[in-house]
C-alpha cells in the first residue's frame, strides 16, 4: 500500500505544486531566520546584553558595599532573579543552595555599563564587575573588596518554550500544508477531469463527457474536449450505419444472384461465381455482427450453458477435420451469448485448420477452469506468424498474407470479431506463435456467474 501511494504521489501535479510552494517557503523562511540570527547575535553584545548589565548593577548598587543581606532577600522576592553572597563572615544564597559554577566563564564587563557608584569603585579597586552566561542563564559577578555578589537571571523554560514553539509551530504548518493541498486539489480538478474524460474516450467511451465545473480557462478546455468527443462519436456513427445499410442492402441482390446462378447449367465457371457469391455473403454477415456486437447498445443473450458441450458442437461442425479435444473433467456452467460463442469458437478452429493443412499434428482444442477464469485455447501445428504480424492480427481486414488468395481463407474479420465477443463477455483474446512451430489462440472468460454441473 505504501508504494503505491509514494508513486501517487510523485505523479500527483498538486503534490508537486506544494512540494514546489513549500520549498520555495522552506528557502524563504530560512533566509529569514539566518538574517535574524545574525541581527539579534549582533545586536546582543551591543544592544541587549548592555541593558540587562546595567539592570543588574542597579540591583548591585541598590544592594550596597559591604552587602545588606537583609535587602538581598527583599530584592529576590520582588525580582525574577537569584541572590548569592559570599564573604569571609557571609554566606547567602536566595535559593538555598549553592551557585553551580562549573561551566561559567567571566569576563570583566566594560566601564561604560556600570553607573557612576560602581565606576568609582572600580575605580578605587573596591569593585570588579565581570559577566557570564549560560544557554539557561546568565550572571554578573561583583567583586565588592572580600565580598562576591552574583547575580543570576535565569532563562525560565527556555527549553520547554522552545520545544512548545516548535511542536505548536509543526501542527500549524501541516495544517496550512493540508490545507493548502486540498485548495490546490480542488483548484486543479478539472484538470483530473480532462485526464479520465481522455482515458476513457480513448477506451472507446465515446459518449462520455467531462464535467464542466467553472467558466474559465479549464472549463472551456472540458467543454472543447467535449465537443470533440461528440463530433467524433458522429462520425463513427454515422459510418457505421452506412457501413450497416450498405452491407444490409447488399443482401437481397446477392440472395437473387445466388438463385440465378443455381439455375445454370453445371459448370466450373458457375461454381466459381457461386463460391465468390457465397464468400461475399460471408463478408457480409461478419462485418453486421462486428458492427452489432461493437456497438454502443450491444447487448448479450446471456443464458446458463456448458463450456464442453459448447465446445463438442463447435467441433462438430467441422466433420472432416482432425481435431484434438483436451478438456478438463465437469468444467463450470456459465451465463454466455450461445450464438457469439459459437461463432466465436468456428472462427478460432476454422483458423488453426486453415494453418494446419500441411501440418504433421492435428490441432488441439482445449479448455480449463482456474479460480474465476475459464481459458480456451486453440493450437495449430502450422508454419506459425511473424513475430510483426501478432500485434495486428486483431485488425478489421489485417492479414498477415497480403496476397488474399482464396487458399489462405478468411477475411481478416475473424480474429477482430473473436476480440469483439471476447470483451463483450468481460474477458480477452490472446495471440501467441512461434514462427515455424504454430500458434495458439486463447480466450480468457471470466466465470462470475456459474453453476454446478
Amino acid at each position: 500500500m505504501r508504494i503505491p501511494l509514494i508513486n501517487r504521489l510523485k505523479h500527483s501535479l498538486p503534490a508537486r505544486l506544494l512540494l514546489v510552494f513549500v520549498t520555495v517557503c522552506f528557502c524563504v523562511v530560512a533566509l529569514i531566520i539566518a538574517t535574524l540570527m545574525h541581527g539579534f547575535g549582533s545586536q546582543w553584545d551591543g544592544g541587549i546584553k548592555p541593558h540587562l548589565n546595567q539592570y543588574l548593577n542597579y540591583v548591585n548598587a541598590d544592594i550596597g558595599n559591604p552587602p545588606d543581606i537583609t535587602r538581598a532577600e527583599e530584592l529576590a522576592k520582588i525580582l525574577p532573579l537569584n541572590i548569592y553572597i559570599e564573604g569571609p563572615e557571609q554566606q547567602y544564597s536566595s535559593t538555598g543552595i549553592s551557585l553551580d559554577l562549573e561551566k561559567l566563564k567571566f569576563e570583566k564587563q566594560h566601564r561604560r555599563w556600570g553607573n557612576k557608584k560602581n565606576n568609582r569603585l572600580e575605580e578605587s579597586g573596591l569593585s570588579t564587575l565581570s559577566f557570564g552566561e549560560l544557554d539557561d542563564r546568565t550572571v554578573l559577578r561583583n567583586q565588592l573588596g572580600e565580598h562576591t555578589v552574583y547575580f543570576e537571571v535565569l532563562h525560565r523554560d527556555a527549553r520547554a518554550h522552545g520545544s512548545g514553539a516548535i511542536v505548536r509551530a509543526m501542527f500549524w504548518l501541516l495544517l496550512i500544508l493540508a490545507g493548502s493541498f486540498w485548495f490546490i486539489r480542488r483548484m486543479l480538478r478539472p484538470v483530473q477531469d480532462v485526464k479520465i474524460g481522455v482515458k476513457r474516450m480513448g477506451q472507446g467511451e465515446l459518449d462520455y463527457r467531462v464535467p464542466v465545473r467553472a467558466d474559465n480557462d479549464l472549463g472551456e478546455l472540458a467543454g472543447s474536449i467535449n465537443n470533440m468527443a461528440e463530433g467524433i462519436d458522429g462520425l463513427l456513427d454515422a459510418k457505421r450505419q452506412l457501413l450497416l445499410s450498405l452491407s444490409h442492402e447488399l443482401r437481397s441482390p446477392l440472395t437473387r444472384a445466388k438463385i440465378a446462378v443455381q439455375m445454370l447449367d453445371k459448370s466450373k465457371t458457375s461454381e466459381s461465381i457461386d463460391e465468390d457469391l457465397s464468400e461475399m455473403q460471408s463478408l457480409i454477415s461478419e462485418i453486421l455482427e462486428a458492427e452489432r456486437i461493437n456497438g454502443q447498445h450491444a447487448a448479450l443473450n446471456r443464458i446458463i450453458l456448458s463450456p464442453t458441450d459448447l465446445i463438442h458442437a463447435s467441433a462438430e461442425e467441422f466433420p472432416e477435420a482432425d481435431l484434438k479435444l483436451e478438456l478438463q473433467p465437469r468444467l463450470p456452467k456459465m451465463a454466455l451469448d450461445e450464438t457469439r460463442i459459437r461463432l466465436l469458437l468456428r472462427n478460432l478452429i476454422n483458423n488453426a485448420l486453415t494453418h494446419s493443412q500441411n501440418a504433421e499434428n492435428p490441432p488441439v482444442v482445449s479448455a480449463k477452469s482456474q479460480g474465476n477464469v475459464l481459458e480456451i485455447s486453440v493450437k495449430d501445428f502450422g508454419a506459425g506468424i511473424a513475430e510483426e504480424h501478432i500485434a495486428h492480427l486483431t485488425e478489421p481486414f489485417y492479414r498477415a498474407d497480403a496476397s488474399r488468395t482464396r487458399s489462405t481463407g478468411g477475411f481478416g474479420l475473424g480474429l477482430h470479431l473473436c476480440k469483439l465477443i471476447a470483451e463483450a463477455h468481460g474477458g480477452e483474446l490472446h495471440i501467441t506463435s512461434k514462427f515455424g512451430e504454430g500458434s495458439t489462440m486463447s480466450v480468457s472468460l471470466p466465470t462470475d456467474k456459474t453453476e454446478s454441473p
